[in-house]
């Protein structure tokens, strides 16, 4: 029993594409997770650069006494306050920071144009 040259030249021709199939399936899979994981880092540099940021003008504005204010933009950051922390969100991932000698009012969530004023010892963020 004999196999035919050209049967047999299909069938490796067959196995080839399935591997390459399956070769590009993890490839594309791979590439996906590598993905996923840069913009996680991405996000919670970003979260973390704002709530660090933030937190350095909140203690100028402290320390500079009542009536001062800063003003500046902030773009696909949402905050929130507690005693004197600072909590930023961006994109799920998110970071704190401390502003050890004033507490922290936070007027709204998402924020694109923040003041930061000192009003009787407490900072005022919205």
């Amino acid at each position: 029993m004999q196999v035919s040259k050209k049967g047999q030249v299909t069938a490796e021709y067959l196995l080839l594409l399935s591997v390459v199939i399956v070769l590009l399936g993890v490839s594309i899979y791979s590439l996906a997770k590598i993905r996923e994981a840069e913009e996680h880092v991405f996000l919670t540099g970003k979260a973390q650069a704002a709530a660090n940021d933030i937190a350095g003008i909140a203690s100028e504005v402290c320390a500079l006494g009542d009536g001062n204010s800063r003003s500046f933009s902030l773009g696909g950051v949402s905050l929130e306050c507690s005693g004197n922390s600072l909590y930023a969100d961006a994109g799920g991932e998110r970071a704190s920071a401390q502003v050890p000698h004033c507490e922290l009012q936070c007027a709204a969530k998402e924020h694109w144009n923040i003041t930061v004023k000192n009003s009787r010892g407490a900072v005022l963020i919205g």
